[in-house]
């Protein structure tokens, strides 16, 4: 059951957070660099329970956050919140290991930026709405294209399958 450590979490973060800051830069021009670390929540919260998303969330947020230096806590919060919303879909959605898991990033992808946006705004940050969202269409792809090929690479199954394969081994 590797799929469900939280140390797991950690070093899948801290690979994506480097191929995000290493790798995507040379590929995407500049300002255009996708998020790693919001397919990964997506991808993990909808294999898990709705506490689980929610710290799996939390995790990448906040890796993310300590990763960039600045303004800690909104990749947390918005990353959190997002792991425990698609963690408490996973049991209403049809299992589908490549459509869900990019129409769920895709969607995510949607809210998760205008979240950020308004609670910059709140903080006192101005971006002009143009100009944070000018990204969106080359972010919302690559999260689409992406989630479903992360999940296929690691092998994540649902919790249910896990559980009962090993609980046939455990009898």
């Amino acid at each position: 059951m590797w799929q469900f450590r939280v140390i797991t979490w950690i070093i899948l973060y801290l690979l994506g957070l480097l191929v995000e800051t290493a790798l995507l830069p040379h590929v995407f021009p500049v300002g255009y660099v996708p998020n790693l670390v919001l397919p990964l929540t997506v991808i993990i919260a909808l294999y898990e329970t709705p506490r689980r998303g929610l710290l799996a969330g939390l995790v990448g947020g906040l890796m993310q956050d300590l990763w960039a230096g600045r303004l800690w806590g909104v990749n947390a919060l918005t990353f959190a919140l997002l792991g425990f919303a698609v963690a408490q879909l996973e049991s209403r959605i049809v299992r589908d290991s490549v459509f869900v898991p990019g129409l769920l990033a895709g969607l995510a992808q949607l809210l998760v930026l205008p979240f950020q946006w308004l609670l910059l705004r709140l903080v006192g940050f101005s971006f002009p709405w143009s100009d944070f969202m000018r990204p969106l269409p080359v972010w919302l792809l690559f999260s689409m294209l992406v989630t479903p090929a992360i999940g296929g690479i690691l092998g994540f199954r649902a919790r249910h399958e896990v559980e009962s394969k090993y609980s046939r081994y455990a009898r």
